[in-house]
């Protein structure tokens, strides 16, 4: 049986990535695994200076810190050993790939729809080019 010690939850506080916390943090206990959590927030062009860049941060922090509180609820209360980042991204499925490659993530367990309209009519987008992309392994929760 493969042993996954590292495993990357990426989260957007919809009911899809809230279902793949719960399949992750199984996993997790099965396995002995430590699960990355991540929450790709908006990109901020690179022509944002001083003040508004300051906001732009500010607010990007305040809304990553309100969706990613019921996952560090559950999680600690799952006594699930996890860490945290915050990246912001213009690409999330990109992001996605490179922080599981460069954290040395096993596995990938994310929700089958994040919470964006069209994207969630079907496999969600960002889903979709995870799946397409990343080299290693995608566990995907419907």
């Amino acid at each position: 049986m493969v042993k996954f010690k590292k495993i990357l939850l990426p989260v957007d506080g919809s009911k899809s990535s809230r279902e793949a916390m719960d399949n992750a943090v199984n996993l997790s206990t099965i396995m002995g695994a430590e699960i990355l959590l991540l929450y790709v927030t908006g990109g901020i062009p690179k022509f944002i200076k001083g003040k508004p860049l300051e906001e732009a941060e500010k607010a990007q922090k305040e809304e990553a810190d309100q969706v990613l509180v019921p996952y560090h609820s559950f999680l600690n209360e799952n006594k699930v050993k996890y860490s945290v980042m915050v990246v912001p991204g213009f690409s999330p499925w990109s992001t996605i790939c490179h922080v599981a490659q460069d954290k040395g993530c096993d596995l990938i367990v994310m929700g089958s729809r994040g919470l964006g309209d069209w994207e969630g009519a079907m496999l969600g987008s960002v889903t979709h080019r995870v799946l397409a992309h990343c080299t290693i392994p995608v566990f995907v929760v419907h």
